[in-house]
């Protein structure tokens, strides 16, 4: 991965972001709408970027969008919605081949930029500024399919339960598509002022990656933004909760393995090393297939079929998921906390630390191996206000010592327990 971010304010409260990576032959441009985080609007913000990909006034239905798209040698756009600390993010992508290989010469960068601007920015709205009902409709049953589909797999049902528990009273714990009664709820009225809520007061983050030319794409995106009324919201900073009271819950479900989800407070790690040394001690302690939990709560001793550790930048959480036989929950649980315990006491060999850190080492090579994960990586470090590039964040790890990790482990408080067990429905 060779390229470093280029960051532009382009209008109020309005970002183009570029990263230049001549390896791949086909760009990708996200425009993305960061709002709070409310529960009030979470749903119906979500409906929004899955109504907007039916059609725009360029485009008016999906039949037209498609041949529109087709006529770009394939080119693909895709919507959808991301949660970020106590910030939502709405997003709409295209991705589509570079200026370098179309046929007749044309810029696709400014026939994919202008595409997307209308999109986001001229939706197909009818006499009453509403979107079609048709979209509404067909849009609406698909965000709630994919709000209920949360159930149909049990690890993430219960990882969200235990999260829903431990951010019980923070904006971090609402579900990033919304509620089921919330989705039923929205009209064509409500939407449509949700997507011009999102226009006006929305910051603006534009991110382009690929191998052409973002200059292009810059000047259509602030033209299209410089016509807008628009009143930002006013940025706060997030404060990551410290510690809280633990929390402990259980559901019965017509199962036959249990799910135990564990979550750690690491202290509110403040500073980018404290947040490195939990995510070393994450990978250390269940993030690899030789970490305590995998080696010791698997192999040794049976008491889980897999114990994974995952630790929440944003949120400073570290959350700890296993599946195991009904009877096994509080011995898994003992055993998993005693693990953590043992790291703290510094329990842990140097070729065990140095295969930790091989790993992380090698997940960050793969970061530039599409264009989406080449997106994903800087558009966290832009929310985070911490834009770095995978060489810089494998020089911090390789700072972090077994003192920076004992120290995280010594750190971590369990805050909440829910456990999934067999039986009918509760």
């Amino acid at each position: 991965m060779q390229g470093n971010l280029v960051r532009k304010e382009i209008g109020k409260a309005a970002f183009m972001n570029s990263v230049i990576e001549p390896k791949f032959k086909s760009d990708r441009i996200s425009l993305c709408l960061v709002t709070p985080l409310k529960k009030e609007t979470a749903t119906v913000n979500a409906l929004v970027p899955f109504v907007l990909r039916k059609g725009c006034k360029s485009c008016p239905d999906f039949t037209e969008l498609n041949k529109k798209l087709a006529e770009m040698y394939g080119a693909i756009l895709d919507a959808d919605v991301a949660k970020h600390a106590d910030r939502q993010i709405i997003e709409i992508s295209i991705q589509f081949t570079d200026d370098r290989y179309a046929i007749g010469g044309e810029s696709m960068v400014e026939t994919a930029a202008k595409l997307l601007s209308d999109i986001v920015f001229e939706p197909n709205l009818d006499a009453n500024g509403h979107f079609p009902e048709i979209d509404l409709e067909l849009e609406r049953e698909y965000l709630i399919d994919t709000i209920e589909s949360d159930l149909n797999d049990k690890r993430v049902y219960a990882i969200g339960k235990a999260l829903g528990l431990i951010y019980e009273n923070e904006p971090f714990g609402i579900k990033r598509y919304g509620y089921v009664d919330d989705a039923k709820a929205i009209t064509a009225e409500s939407l449509a002022e949700a997507w011009k809520n999102l226009i006006k007061t929305s910051r603006i983050e534009i991110m382009f990656a690929g191998t052409g030319d973002p200059s292009t794409a810059e000047k259509v995106f602030a033209k299209r933004i410089s016509a807008l009324e628009r009143e930002p919201f006013s940025e706060g900073h997030f404060e990551m909760v410290d510690y809280s009271p633990l929390k402990e819950a259980e559901e019965s479900m017509d199962i036959v393995q249990g799910k135990l989800v564990m979550a750690f407070r690491m202290g509110a790690p403040k500073t980018e090393h404290e947040k490195n040394s939990a995510r070393v001690l994450s990978a250390l302690y269940g993030g690899t297939a030789f970490s305590k939990l995998f080696m010791n709560v698997r192999e040794k001793m049976s008491l889980c079929y897999y114990a994974d550790s995952h630790f929440e930048r944003s949120s400073g959480v570290l959350i700890v998921d296993c599946g195991i036989e009904f009877e096994n929950r509080e011995a898994a649980q003992n055993e998993i906390i005693r693990q953590l315990e043992l790291v703290a006491e510094g329990d842990f060999t140097d070729e065990e630390f140095a295969d930790t850190k091989g790993a992380i080492y090698n997940s960050l090579g793969s970061v530039g191996d599409t264009l989406y994960s080449v997106e994903s990586w800087y558009m966290t470090g832009v929310l985070e206000d911490n834009v770095i590039t995978p060489k810089d964040d494998k020089e911090a790890i390789e700072k972090i010592t077994r003192e920076d990790v004992i120290a995280a482990a010594k750190k971590a408080k369990l805050a909440a327990v829910f456990f999934l067990k067999g039986g009918e429905t509760e």
